[in-house]
């Protein structure tokens, strides 16, 4: 819970993914207005990795 806590207050939308955050990904990058999209990673992760990631190591 105290990882969560932090994960959440360190995103930059100050909240966790969800599953249909993951899945909406998934499904835009399989349709037709993500065709142009090639050989890119996509992080579904609400900004964290934008963030100061050594946070978690804190406290």
């Amino acid at each position: 819970k105290k990882m969560l806590a932090t994960f959440e207050k360190t995103a930059a939308l100050r909240r966790t993914v969800t599953i249909e955050d993951v899945g909406n990904s998934a499904a835009f990058l399989c349709s037709d207005l993500a065709s142009g999209i090639t050989g890119e990673i996509v992080h579904v992760d609400a900004g964290f990795s934008i963030t100061a990631m050594g946070e978690l190591g804190e406290e």
